[in-house]
């Protein structure tokens, strides 16, 4: 996977395998599932702090727990 480079020209890349392509796309498939999972639970977490049945600091631990933590990005002001 070292012709990272050539993927992004405009020709077809010839110095991959058929075994790396496959792993990538094994790769970005589970990417994409991790990434609609992280969706589902963004979308739990805010059904259940507008509905009142966690508090913020809940729905922050609860981010945490699932490691998603680190996608939220708070105004300064709101995170003193």
């Amino acid at each position: 996977m070292t012709h990272v480079a050539k993927a992004l020209a405009p020709s077809k890349s010839v110095g991959d395998t058929s075994g790396e392509r496959d792993v990538l796309m094994a790769a970005l498939r589970a990417a994409t599932a991790r990434a609609r999972l992280a969706a589902v639970e963004f979308d739990s977490i805010g059904i259940s702090l507008r509905q009142r049945l966690v508090t913020c600091e809940e729905a922050l631990q609860w981010a945490h727990d699932e490691n998603i933590l680190g996608w939220i990005r708070l105004p300064a002001e709101v995170s003193k």
